[in-house]
């Protein structure tokens, strides 16, 4: 029997689901039980010795840390949290560092890879007790793992040589994982809930909305990191199209706790707070983990406030002294009582956030949008959930599932399996190639000029469109282009690939012109000289790019990997 298992690697908290292609159930398990918890997922965190050797992943690796009080234990160890993020708009490449608790670096790669190297091992282990007598590897199954919709080409490419680093799969069977955009995996799984499924409110047109071709919905993925937005048409036989491209943000629950802790050193000072910081980080850990659970409550909370930092404060001055100056927030026998009101301004900057990513997408006067999904576990904060049913549950009937949390990984799984399930995607940016041409002493004024060996001039800027920013693209539909060597002698074509917001550009040295990555390909025989032809045909209606090309002189075809990180 097929296995598909998805790795829905979050933010805050990661986790994991797989089913077998004849069963019906999905299948998870569960995180915490010996630590008297019971989640679906375990906390993004993983714990290295002071030699980089992988220790820990999920409470585990919270409990651990956090069992090293004294502060030389703790500084030895290399403990990173909430570290997906890292690769949010950032240049990306292979040595690239990520900074631990204890202020020292590893490779980002070997963070990641672990990580994902551990839930495989977990997610394999856990497939055997319901196989019996059935052994599975990795190599049995096809892996599904979710990023955020709004992430680069290259982080895409990162996540999926941390997945081959970590022996998800082989780099000789890549088609064996599947990248799956976050609010798509989730679109996929709300598109066939009852209306049960839901938490409040019902399904007004049908019992499952993938029986209604023509259905307009978005679906607000709200993640601990990104907030990822996306619009579907249900089309026949239950397949989506895309209507408005993805669109997100980093405003996702991280800007609550983050905001929290601001909060937290204004009260204590920052004198207080920044040696409380320094000397006890597994405590200042598990104060952000607590308030992050309190992000689920409606009204006033109470924070355990950790020993070590009411000890040092109280150096300095009453403990209650601290929290006489501001109305929203109180001291009670060693807890801080967060007022409701306090919570919400908590919340403003993520709220605000949604609220501007949503206007943009339903001002569109050609979106007929019946159904807005709020999903991820941020969705579950009731200040989310109210602020999006206040502002826009007069145009558009707001439902969330009774598993939010899940949405994404049940849906990727599913996605897995049919990985065709959304037939046309719109285009975020233009992308295209830089290509020479004849240099032009007009048109081509100012820019720069490529001399090949016989003495033609050539401009080595000019930008050859592939696709246009808003354009829909089939998932399945191949463009071909056919381009010529420029040397007598060159036995290899190099194609550097562009990305901008504009609909038109002519140079790739135009501003808000992006080089995303670049791809090679080898001309072995070179007999034709410059009339020598590579045919390069490319897929952009995929989650991510996929490029053959043809060398036409030998007739060879291969599949070409295309490098979207920086050297």
């Amino acid at each position: 029997m097929e296995v598909y298992i998805a790795i829905d690697f979050g933010t805050a908290f990661t986790g994991y689901c797989f089913k077998f292609s004849e069963s019906k159930q999905v299948r998870q398990p569960k995180w915490g039980e010996e630590y008297g918890l019971n989640t679906p997922k375990t906390p993004t965190c993983i714990l290295f010795d002071e030699d980089e050797n992988f220790l820990k992943f999920g409470y585990d690796a919270v409990m651990t840390y956090t069992r090293q009080t004294r502060k030389n234990e703790a500084k030895k160890l290399f403990l990173f949290d909430n570290f997906k993020m890292e690769l949010f708009g950032k240049e990306l490449h292979r040595d690239f560092m990520m900074t631990a608790k204890n202020g020292k670096e590893m490779r980002a790669m070997k963070v990641f890879s672990e990580s994902l190297k551990f839930m495989k091992v977990h997610a394999l282990d856990m497939i055997g007790k319901h196989t019996a007598g059935v052994t599975y590897s990795a190599s049995d199954a096809t892996w599904v793992l979710t990023v955020p919709a709004i992430w680069s080409a290259a982080a895409k490419q990162f996540m999926r040589e941390a997945a081959t680093e970590a022996g998800l799969v082989a780099e000789s069977e890549p088609e064996r994982l599947i990248v799956a955009l976050e609010p798509e995996a989730a679109s996929v799984w709300c598109k066939q809930l009852p209306k049960e499924g839901f938490m409040e409110g019902h399904l007004t047109e049908a019992e499952i909305i993938e029986q209604v071709p023509g259905t307009q919905y978005m679906v607000v993925d709200c993640g601990g990191g990104t907030i990822d937005i996306t619009v579907h048409e249900v089309v026949e036989g239950g397949r989506l199209k895309e209507l408005h491209r993805v669109s997100g943000n980093n405003m996702g629950g991280q800007t609550v706790d983050k905001n929290f802790k601001a909060f937290i050193r204004e009260i204590f000072s920052e004198n207080v707070f920044d040696e409380f910081e320094e000397n006890h980080p597994s405590e200042l850990q598990r104060l952000l983990y607590d308030f992050s659970i309190c992000k689920r409550y409606d009204g006033e909370v109470l924070v355990q406030c950790p020993y070590s930092l009411q000890q040092i404060a109280s150096k300095v001055d009453d403990i209650e002294a601290y929290f006489s100056r501001d109305n929203d927030v109180d001291w009670e026998s060693g807890q801080i009582l967060l007022s409701g009101a306090k919570l919400k301004d908590l919340h403003e900057d993520s709220v605000r956030g949604i609220e501007s990513l949503m206007k943009e997408i339903l001002k569109k006067p050609t979106l007929n949008i019946r159904y807005i999904f709020l999903v991820g576990g941020f969705a579950l904060s009731p200040y989310v959930n109210r602020f999006v049913k206040e502002k826009f549950g007069s145009k558009c009937q707001v439902l969330c599932p009774v598993d939010a949390q899940m949405a994404v990984v049940n849906g990727a799984v599913m996605f897995g399996m049919m990985p065709n399930v959304v037939e046309s995607r719109i285009s975020v940016f233009t992308y295209g190639i830089a290509v020479v041409h004849f240099f032009d002493k007009i048109k081509h004024k100012g820019k720069s000029k490529y001399v090949s060996k016989d003495g033609v001039h050539y401009c080595d800027v000019c930008f050859h469109c592939l696709v246009k920013k808003d354009e829909s693209v089939p998932f399945d539909e191949a463009e071909q282009y056919i381009f010529n060597a420029l040397e007598i002698e060159q036995n290899e074509m190099l194609f550097s690939f562009y990305c901008t917001e504009k609909e038109t550009a002519e140079f790739v040295d135009e501003e808000g012109m992006m080089k995303i990555g670049s791809l090679a390909v080898s001309m072995p025989k070179i007999s034709q000289g410059r009339n020598h032809s590579v045919i390069l045909e490319i897929k952009f209606g995929f989650t991510e790019m996929q490029a053959t090309a043809t060398d036409v002189d030998s007739g060879e075809t291969t599949s070409v990997k295309m490098d979207f990180m920086s050297k």
